[in-house]
């Protein structure tokens, strides 16, 4: 399950004048043409407007002094063959800086030199690192409930990722935890997305996603961003991430529990946010994190994780695709009641329940997130 977000983008140039300029009213609709400029409704868009309803080839720029602003209107178009050369942008561009008639149309950008095209400009843009993410949710085997514990956001706008774990034990009162999860994550990628741009702070996030969420229930949770050149994150729980770097588990982040099996949790329990663990870990491009709730962690070893991203690069794959091949692996050992040493089943081990062997089954969430 693929979960990129298509980037915002504002309104072209291009879509107003084919949503505008074409349409079946448009001698109605773009009667502003025919009007001066101080009644113009279309010089608050800065484009080239008739200055006199009498003459349309006297234009009157909005701002004058930034020609790469200005850009034709319907009515240059319709009358481009009949414009005079000097007259028309289509046909001409001014040479000199101090001549505000410097028209650069919008549909010709493309071919002009670089001295006069800002979209060919020789400055060096500032480099900065940037997240890409994609994953995938296997929800456990429940006709009860179909949509599992889990739950998880990836908001590019805001760089901030987020898994949560919906504790199952409250089904024993009737209640849904994963109801309390969704919440929570819908919650925190609206807080995330609220935060100044660059700057999200991931325990204020979880502050403010834990005081919007009401439903009952608890949850853990681990939320991440990229901020520069690290990864912040506030984690509450045994969900969490590894940062993969050259084939090679460099991190991994802690685990809070009370005790074996019962990790620390938002919601209707003791615990709050004042308890998240705030990380910060120094990443660069290439790295790949991979961030997940306990059905992950407790099914695959690192070593696990770093031969599909191996295998994966090498072939290719998308991180959704990445995500989804983790998820699977995951899924597979949670039912292998003959692989003896899980994660799972070594930390069974560790806390004197020597009976367990093999995997979790449980619900698997995965987030895969390129540093680029």
């Amino acid at each position: 399950m693929a979960t990129l977000k298509r980037p915002r983008s504002s309104e072209s140039w291009e879509h107003h004048y084919n949503s505008s300029c074409y349409g079946t009213n448009f001698f109605h609709e773009r009667k502003g043409h025919n009007s001066p400029v101080s009644m113009n409704p279309y010089t608050m868009r800065n484009y080239w407007v008739p200055a006199e309803p009498s003459d349309n080839r006297q234009w009157a720029p909005m701002e004058a002094s930034d020609y790469r602003r200005f850009a034709p209107t319907g009515l240059a178009v319709a009358v481009k063959d009949i414009l005079p050369v000097e007259l028309n942008p289509w046909q001409r561009v001014s040479t000199e800086a101090s001549d505000f008639r410097r028209w650069i149309p919008t549909a010709a950008s493309d071919f002009l030199p670089v001295e006069l095209n800002p979209k060919k400009s020789t400055a060096t843009p500032s480099v900065g690192l940037k997240m890409v993410a994609g994953s995938a949710y296997l929800p456990k085997d429940n006709p009860e409930k179909p949509e599992g514990d889990d739950a998880h956001f990836v908001s590019l706008e805001a760089q901030t990722i987020g898994v949560a774990d919906g504790v199952g034990g409250w089904c024993k009162q009737g209640i849904d935890a994963g109801k309390y999860a969704r919440d929570l994550m819908k919650n925190s990628r609206v807080a995330a997305e609220s935060e100044p741009n660059g700057a999200v702070n991931p325990k204020r996030v979880m502050q403010e996603a834990y005081s919007n969420t009401k439903a009952p229930g608890s949850s853990t949770a681990c939320i991440i961003t990229l901020s520069g050149n690290a990864l912040r994150a506030a984690n509450v729980g045994d969900s969490g991430f590894i940062v993969v770097r050259d084939g090679k588990v460099v991190y991994q982040s802690p685990v809070q529990q009370h005790h074996f099996n019962c990790p620390y949790q938002l919601g209707n329990s003791k615990d709050d946010p004042s308890l998240a663990q705030e990380l910060q870990i120094e990443v660069q491009k290439g790295d790949i994190v991979v961030a997940g709730t306990d059905g992950v962690f407790d099914n695959l070893h690192g070593f696990e994780i770093e031969e599909v991203i191996k295998s994966s690069s090498n072939k290719g794959d998308k991180p959704d695709y990445m995500a989804c091949t983790i998820a699977n692996l995951a899924l597979y050992n949670s039912f292998d009641r003959y692989a003896a040493d899980t994660p799972f089943a070594r930390k069974s081990r560790e806390a004197g329940h020597s009976h367990h062997k093999g995997g979790k089954v449980d619900d698997i969430t995965v987030i895969v997130a390129w540093i680029q």
